[in-house]
């Protein structure tokens, strides 16, 4: 290592030795029929919920992707009773980086067809204004969050994908949108 830098050679030697033991565990794990999925507990606006999850670094076995397919209903069913609780969250269908559609229960509802499996997730931020037009957000917790996320995975190569948004309808909360002055 010359000015804290890799040289090519151990660059690849280290991709090389990852990707071997990558392979080594990935078989050992479909010797001995180890699931590549977990279970998740998380509470959304005071309301349990425990779900399947593919982990990561594991590779998913068959009856593992029957497993997730299988749930992927109820995590629909969870995310529509929390956006419907009041006060209720407007729902949106983002596609691309920053383009978000309003969108309806039913059109998620639709999606559950096509999908094989679903995550989903709540974020919430404290925000605090930094300078003109600046702001930064730390992550918080809040009992009913600023945003619940909705992930449907459309294919098991992870290219195809629908996200579903629900925001608050508080507008403080996102107080760069504030526009009274």
């Amino acid at each position: 290592m010359a000015n804290g830098c890799y040289s090519k050679e151990e660059v690849a030697d280290f991709l090389h030795l990852f990707r071997r033991i990558r392979d080594n565990i990935h078989q050992l794990q479909q010797d001995l029929s180890i699931s590549g999925i977990s279970q998740r507990n998380i509470a959304i606006r005071d309301h349990l919920f425990a779900f399947s999850v593919a982990e990561d670094q594991l590779i998913l076995l068959e009856c593992d992707r029957i497993t997730l397919q299988n749930a992927v209903p109820s995590v629909i069913k969870y995310f529509v009773s929390l956006v419907q609780k009041l006060p209720g969250y407007n729902l949106f269908l983002c596609q691309g980086e920053d383009q978000k559609i309003s969108t309806s229960i039913t059109t998620i509802k639709n999606a559950t067809q096509r999908a094989v499996r679903a995550d989903i997730y709540a974020t919430s931020h404290d925000w605090q204004q930094t300078g003109a037009n600046c702001w930064e957000g730390k992550r918080t917790y809040k009992v009913d969050p600023d945003e619940i996320h909705l992930c449907l995975h459309l294919d098991w190569d992870e290219n195809e994908f629908i996200f579903f948004d629900a925001h608050h309808p508080d507008p403080k909360r996102c107080p760069w949108l504030d526009t009274a002055e």
